[in-house]
């Protein structure tokens, strides 16, 4: 009895939403620099956090991460060990995602672009957290940094209404021409 009960309140509730078939609401028109805030938004409420790599297959590989809030320019830093595969895999193809989610608001940022091993010791001061001591006890030689570079930005938001076009593109940005010097 709940399942139909559930059942019928998703078939009311979606056909409210797209009454009729194949039918989605219009991508509203927003500008580059509100897109960016609403992504920022997300970015700073997701509770989840990761980076998606390419292996030496051509597959996607996924693992959690805590990258550290996105530079002005949306340069993401990130820290790991420099023997761990994302390393290795970032140095057979630079193409990266990092993705954010916030379960609550049913909101993602996905920006895709190069990553760069960074091995420089004032950056990495820079980009570190004292309670990362426990899993690189020596810094110097246990952590290196990635940086990537956004080439891309995309934003689907439900507690915004910012969803998909007819071809079911969600709003973007791009970074065309994003010097990384």
């Amino acid at each position: 009895m709940k399942n139909i009960l559930l059942i019928s309140f998703l078939l009311t509730f979606t056909n409210s939403l797209f009454p009729q078939q194949g039918q989605f609401p219009p991508q509203r028109e927003i500008s580059r620099d509100s897109l960016l805030i609403y992504a920022r938004t997300i970015v700073d409420s997701a509770q989840c956090r990761t980076l998606v790599t390419v292996d030496e297959e051509g597959n996607p590989r996924i693992r959690e991460m805590a990258p550290f809030p996105p530079e002005d320019n949306w340069v993401i830093w990130l820290g790991t060990f420099p023997t761990s595969r994302k390393v290795k895999q970032i140095k057979n193809n630079p193409n990266v995602v990092v993705f954010y989610y916030d379960t609550k608001s049913y909101s993602y940022v996905n920006v895709s672009g190069k990553a760069e091993l960074v091995n420089d010791p004032e950056l990495k001061a820079k980009y570190w957290k004292e309670e990362w001591k426990v899993f690189y006890p020596d810094r110097d030689t246990q952590y290196i940094l990635v940086k990537v570079i956004p080439e891309r930005l995309e934003v689907c938001s439900f507690k915004y209404h910012l969803l998909w076009d007819a071809d079911g593109r969600p709003a973007s940005v791009e970074f065309a021409g994003y010097n990384s010097k």
